[in-house]
């Protein structure tokens, strides 16, 4: 079967498409062809070296978001099921994971960064790594829901979010923005994003302020930055008195300084995020199935085009880059 690689020289530059042996599944694990893929900031970020994780193995099949059918018969599902992956990879024995926080897990991290990942044509995945797709959601939702909307999902639960607050969304336009979003919206919050594009209004944002031109005086009880640090201190000053800023994205820079004389004396909270947890999947899930959630898609490419995919990733788009598989 084909498979995209990379490492030990990283760089688009340096991907791959090499054969290599079709995946046995071991005990607890079904055989799954993979439809589509997504990309994303930790796909495109890997790729480039930037590594915020530890990597394992080199070379390296990328690729955290994906969705496909199950090929072998296991003990939950069978052969035929339309399946997500939910892209953590955990031992469910450590404190976190007995906890229910299984994407903390301490002995495991991202799928597709800590293993082999989805850029590939069959993967052998755990079962409790896997989620049936609901039959009225579309492809393009499926496969972007266990990164993009569960990240924000968990974002805005860790921010305290509810309804009648006010959230001030950077990136709205990105992965991560579109579904907080329409999350926010459905969870009654007046939604504000930061874009380039107007088109994020049909997402669930009551008002769109261009990169940039955020009112000095303008102030949100909840600011998610999944950015980085070029916009960290725009950001922090647009939080309101007693509100937090939730953190999950380092895209533009992984360092950022911080007044913290202005932190203190507007008590204002700083939330690192990252990912979600098996029931906070299961319950995003159930909101989709009764919410239409939408996932624009910019750009559909075979899995031999990724090169030209990181080149799409770069430019400013009209949605998501998806990955045709199989």
């Amino acid at each position: 079967m084909h498979a995209v690689n990379i490492g030990p020289e990283f760089g688009k530059e340096n991907l791959k498409f090499v054969d290599v042996e079709k995946p046995q599944p071991r005990h607890g694990e079904v055989l799954v062809r993979i439809i589509k893929a997504g990309v994303n900031p930790i796909d495109y970020n890997l790729i480039h070296g930037k590594i915020v994780y530890n990597l394992s193995p080199v070379p390296h099949v990328p690729g955290s978001e994906a969705i496909g059918v199950v090929e072998s018969d296991g003990s939950i599902f069978r052969k035929g099921d339309h399946v997500m992956v939910y892209n953590r990879v955990f031992d469910g024995t450590c404190d976190m994971c007995r906890s229910h926080r299984e994407h903390l897990c301490r002995n495991g991290g991202i799928w597709g960064v800590v293993t082999n990942g989805a850029y590939t044509e069959y993967v052998a995945l755990p079962e409790r790594n896997l989620f049936r797709i609901p039959d009225k959601l579309n492809h393009e939702v499926a496969v972007s829901l266990p990164i993009g909307g569960l990240t924000s999902y968990r974002a805005l639960m860790r921010a305290g979010a509810k309804p009648g607050d006010s959230v001030l969304i950077y990136g709205a336009s990105g992965n991560t923005g579109i579904f907080a979003s329409q999350i926010a919206s459905l969870m009654g919050l007046e939604v504000y994003g930061v874009s380039r594009k107007d088109w994020v209004r049909d997402y669930g944002c009551g008002q769109v302020f261009k990169t940039g031109e955020v009112p000095a005086d303008f102030k949100a009880d909840i600011v998610i930055n999944s950015l980085g640090a070029d916009f960290w201190k725009e950001s922090v000053s647009h939080v309101a008195t007693g509100g937090n800023i939730v953190s999950f994205g380092v895209l533009t820079g992984r360092e950022a300084s911080l007044d913290i004389a202005h932190l203190y004396t507007s008590e204002i909270g700083i939330i690192g995020s990252t990912g979600g947890s098996l029931e906070d999947l299961s319950r995003l899930l159930k909101l989709a199935e009764i919410h239409d959630f939408k996932a624009p898609v910019a750009t559909r490419m075979k899995l031999m085009q990724i090169s030209r995919a990181m080149d799409e990733f770069e430019k400013i788009r009209d949605g998501r880059i998806i990955l045709e598989v199989s």
